[in-house]
């Protein structure tokens, strides 16, 4: 499998985890891959009904973090999110707003081992897709996940979250999404100096003009229209090569 020491190292019960799996390595790593790619947004759902009140819904999501922990082998975060759970159910809100802080360390901890553990070894590059339909961004994966590792990301948060803390090849941004859009993620990457380094393709299903017009006013590489496929993908990742070509 992948290198194993990592999640050792960081206390993950793989042995343990492995048998729930049937020792299965691949639906292993597969599955966990749904994991990680889940969490960010998991973790900004469970904010929102943190500042709502809305423990019932609160400690549902946190008794699926739960549950999905520990057939990772997440057993000392599992206990975290247990907590949560069962004091969600208890409305206990004095608890919740004074603790909430460590599960969301907790959330950013398994990020950070997984990040490094898909990436230890890989040669394959990172693209990015950004895109608030999982339909597409399922697309989007089973078409180039033979040849790139696809990061997920649900809205514009994750995708700045992703973006920061990984080295990525290409994005694929959708523009039209709840917390922050894509136009947020192009400002971020223009007030960082980060969009003349990272090739934008914009995915999106509406052609106004002068949404596309606002768009290209930022050096993106490309735009792709709703609905696409496999050959566009792929004329759009060639000029992605050849912009880094160019660079060179």
């Amino acid at each position: 499998m992948k290198n194993k020491e990592i999640l050792l190292r960081n206390n993950v019960d793989v042995d343990s985890a492995l048998e729930i799996w049937g020792n299965d390595i691949d639906a292993y790593n597969e599955s966990l891959k749904d994991y990680y790619n889940s969490l960010e947004s998991k973790l900004t759902m469970l904010t929102n009904y943190k500042n709502n009140y809305d423990y019932q819904n609160y400690a549902i999501l946190a008794h699926s973090l739960k549950s999905e922990s520990k057939y990772f082998g997440f057993m000392n975060e599992a206990n975290v999110f247990l907590e949560h759970e069962l004091k969600g159910k208890e409305n206990d809100s004095n608890f919740i707003m004074n603790n909430f802080g460590v599960l969301e360390r907790t959330v950013k901890k398994i990020l950070e081992i997984l990040n490094e553990y898909f990436q230890e070894g890989s040669s394959k590059k990172t693209i990015l897709a950004v895109d608030d339909s999982n339909i597409v961004l399922n697309f989007i994966e089973n078409s180039l996940k033979n040849d790139f590792n696809i990061l997920k990301a649900t809205n514009g948060n994750d995708a700045l979250t992703y973006i920061s803390s990984n080295d990525i090849y290409a994005i694929l941004l959708d523009l039209n999404m709840p917390n922050s859009n894509g136009f947020e993620v192009l400002s971020y990457l223009k007030d960082h100096n980060l969009i003349s380094l990272i090739p934008v393709i914009i995915i999106t299903g509406d052609d106004n003009k002068d949404t596309i017009d606002k768009a290209f006013s930022y050096p993106i590489l490309d735009v792709l229209n709703k609905p696409f496929t496999i050959d566009n993908l792929n004329r759009v990742l060639q000029a992605v090569a050849n912009f880094y070509e160019n660079k060179n």
